[in-house]
């Protein structure tokens, strides 16, 4: 029989170590989880992150979005959260029950801000915030930027709007 599933102590460091795999590897399912909060109407809201950080020993797992999106403030309001992994080769559903923290202008997303690259950083520099409302299907990035990315000194511009979950 497989030891993973004959020892928790086994499976709880494979899920954290397939955490692990999922920051650094874009291919990775854990890569991409789906991550859910309870909205203002008292709804579920669910969507695609991408994993930026994880601390297996404190057990934190970490993403960034525009502050400027609902899910911020609703997360100030109601803080408990779901992330669903799924990794399709192996079979294996993972849910996580979570608390959720915005980070905001502060050391923390100062230093994540300062490591992430310019292709990712054109997205803070959105004239909306995600999920407006639109007539026709846009990402908001300014037009001068649709296919290429920003000069350093131009994706500064974006920091106002970057937070970490």
């Amino acid at each position: 029989m497989n030891q993973l599933i004959e020892k928790p102590d086994k499976i709880f460091e494979n899920i954290k170590t397939q955490i692990k795999i999922g920051i650094k590897n874009r291919n990775h399912d854990f890569h991409t989880p789906v991550f859910s909060n309870l909205k203002k109407n008292g709804l579920i809201g669910s969507r695609v992150v991408v994993l930026r950080s994880f601390n297996s020993n404190e057990l934190k797992i970490n993403f960034h979005t525009d502050i400027r999106s609902k899910k911020s403030e609703e997360l100030k309001v109601y803080p408990k959260t779901n992330f669903l992994f799924y990794d399709h080769r192996s079979k294996i559903q993972l849910r996580i029950k979570s608390t959720s923290k915005i980070f905001y202008n502060n050391n923390v997303t100062k230093l994540a801000w300062d490591q992430t690259r310019l292709s990712s950083r054109k997205y803070y520099l959105a004239q909306e915030p995600s999920s407006s409302k639109s007539i026709v299907s846009t990402d908001s990035i300014p037009r001068h930027l649709i296919g290429i990315d920003p000069s350093l000194e131009e994706s500064e511009e974006g920091y106002k709007n970057f937070s970490i979950v």
